[in-house]
């Protein structure tokens, strides 16, 4: 049920409620969008009999506070005589943490919590790292040959990745709040950053750019909404009207600091060799998908760029999983 709001629930977290009546399921609910009901809310409204003496199974503890456009869930549950809940983890949000059990169990509702507790936080990996860091979180793509380029010599990169690997990066597109370049992507390749369906654009992320856009051709596909753009740089001079700008400090932690502060609780990240190389030498993402095509090119840039490692043994050492698929490419995918 929670998975169901994956794509409209930013910056709130995924979170799915059924209720149980002797031994059966009575109703079930999901938290859509914010703003809306809660997913415990929900399962009450679509319940087909009275909640009365019943239990509530939920993905996060059910809030208690009312900063927040809806009541708390706790009193819900509360008011309907629910007499049991079963919670899979705690809420990380400091304004719950704890204070919805002990405000449910006040009331002499019988809690528990822990239950598939790993999954829970698994799926709710950016509310959890939002919450604890107040950080965005991070997923570096990559499309690369098997000799580790992303592009040719020519600079021709369309296309290393699969039709098959392309489409499964929308759906990573779909579950994120903004898709990262640099300056140098966005000039070569004009792309629209959007997540699409086909030829159907399904969502129009925001669009975050690194580096200076002075010069830059304000006609390229993403400036058709400036509103969604966002420009991080060193550059004080540099305005594209409607375009919001952050100022990239010494660390990306910082930057991404400020870029959460903008309203970004999660970023794809799709950039270049000097973007990506930039991330992974500050180990500066939380997740890290490399989609390897069996594919040879030459020279060309390579996906990470470091003069600095000398021996094999100074490498970044990246402990993933290799999957592979129907079009014979091998996937790597590093989850932190």
């Amino acid at each position: 049920m929670a998975q169901k709001g994956e794509a409209t629930v930013s910056p709130n977290p995924l979170v799915g409620a059924v209720i149980v009546k002797n031994g059966k399921i009575i109703g079930e609910g999901y938290h859509i969008r914010k703003g809306e009901g809660h997913a415990e809310v929900n399962a009450v409204k679509n319940a087909n009999e009275c909640v009365k003496n019943s239990t509530l199974y939920c993905t996060l503890e059910p809030c208690c506070h009312t900063n927040k456009t809806t009541p708390p869930c706790t009193e819900l549950i509360i008011e309907r005589g629910i007499s049991e809940v079963v919670i899979a983890a705690l809420d990380p949000n400091p304004e719950v943490a704890g204070k919805g059990v002990k405000r449910l169990e006040e009331a002499g509702v019988k809690v528990s919590f822990g239950l598939l507790e790993k999954e829970a936080k698994k799926q709710n990996k950016v509310f959890f790292k939002n919450m604890t860091t107040s950080l965005p979180y991070i997923h570096i793509k990559s499309a690369v040959t098997l000799d580790g380029r992303i592009a040719t010599s020519s600079g021709d990169s369309k296309w290393i990745s699969s039709s098959e690997a392309r489409g499964e990066v929308h759906e990573m597109r779909n579950k994120y709040d903004a898709v990262m370049i640099g300056k140098n992507t966005l000039r070569a390749d004009n792309p629209s950053l959007n997540t699409r369906q086909g030829e159907e654009v399904i969502k129009e992320n925001i669009k975050v750019i690194v580096g200076t856009l002075e010069s830059t051709d304000t006609r390229l596909k993403i400036f058709s909404d400036p509103k969604k753009v966002i420009n991080i740089t060193k550059d004080d001079s540099t305005e594209i009207e409607g375009v919001r700008k952050i100022q990239i400090k010494k660390t990306w932690k910082e930057t991404f600091e400020q870029l959460y502060r903008a309203g970004v609780c999660s970023l794809l990240v799709e950039g270049g060799s000097a973007l990506v190389s930039s991330l992974l030498k500050e180990d500066a993402f939380d997740e890290l998908t490399f989609y390897v095509n069996p594919k040879l090119v030459g020279n060309g840039p390579s996906v990470f760029v470091d003069n600095d490692t000398k021996t094999i043994a100074d490498g970044i050492a990246l402990n993933g999983k290799w999957r592979l698929n129907n079009s014979n490419e091998a996937i790597f995918e590093v989850m932190k």
